[in-house]
């Protein structure tokens, strides 16, 4: 006669057991394989969070280096152009030494100026060129630029770039112009001499005095030159309405109130 036996205490015991066993085992491996002494959070919640955070901290760290090389790749692509434009002035200033002697003829000044101003157009070219990524360093928008550093938000630094056109680094262009004046005081003014400060000349009276005119006006400029760069000089011209006639002044003639006496003079002198 055939019998079962609906429960084994014993039988179920081991299975239980066989059963907890093998989850240990495999955690066991689990944990041999990956190094991790947590691989879920059922090993340790509380120090699972810890460990992912810290690992995004050092991701975040990660890229951080890789912003701060950034930087320093575009301080260093800054710098060299900068280092190229510097010695474009050095050469400026030599050809500027070079024409200021007056062994330079009109047409060798002329010459050295071509240079200059080809000198002066790569100076701009490389101020409105230099760039990195597309974003241009030297032309004046490189500003208050921020990069990341760390991994909170506050761990930044900040970098600005100046212009280095000709027309922001202090290289002035004087113009030439015109002022009538019969009479008076005349005082001149040049606009940013030293590409910040303005330069005001002392007074000149104006007038047909001795001492007086435009050759005391180009003495005051020229007294200076050393300091403004700018020198003048001055021609008296006379117009007349009408063509001259041959004929004599008189005793007491005078220009510029020297007192010249007769002159002949001839038609049309």
């Amino acid at each position: 006669m055939g019998f079962r036996i609906n429960t084994n205490i014993g039988a179920m015991n081991a299975h239980a057991n066989s059963t907890i066993t093998a989850r240990e085992l495999d955690k066991s491996l689990s944990r041999l394989s990956s190094g991790l002494r947590i691989n879920s959070a059922a090993d340790d919640a509380s120090g699972m969070a810890i460990a992912d955070s810290l690992r995004s901290q050092a991701a975040t760290l990660g890229q951080a280096i890789n912003n701060g090389n950034d930087a320093i790749g575009i301080l260093q692509t800054a710098d060299k152009a900068m280092d190229e434009q510097l010695k474009i002035l050095d050469t400026i200033k030599v050809k500027a030494t070079q024409a200021a002697q007056d062994g330079q003829s009109t047409k060798t000044r002329n010459m050295l100026q071509a240079d200059i101003n080809r000198l002066m157009e790569e100076l701009d070219n490389i101020a409105n060129t230099t760039a990195f990524n597309g974003k241009q360093l030297l032309s004046g928008n490189f500003v208050n630029q921020e990069f990341q550093l760390g991994a909170q938000s506050n761990q930044t630094v900040k970098a600005s770039i100046g212009p280095t056109q000709s027309s922001k680094i202090g290289v002035t262009r004087f113009e030439t112009g015109s002022q009538a004046k019969s009479s008076g005081i005349a005082q001149l003014t040049i606009k940013n001499y030293n590409g910040i400060d303005d330069f005001k000349f002392q007074p000149v009276v104006i007038s047909t005095s001795v001492g007086t005119g435009l050759g005391a006006l180009a003495e005051e400029i020229n007294r200076v030159a050393d300091v403004t760069g700018v020198r003048a000089n001055f021609l008296v011209e006379t117009t007349g309405a009408g063509p001259m006639k041959a004929g004599v002044t008189s005793d007491d003639f005078k220009i510029n109130g020297v007192t010249i006496g007769k002159i002949e003079y001839q038609d049309a002198d």
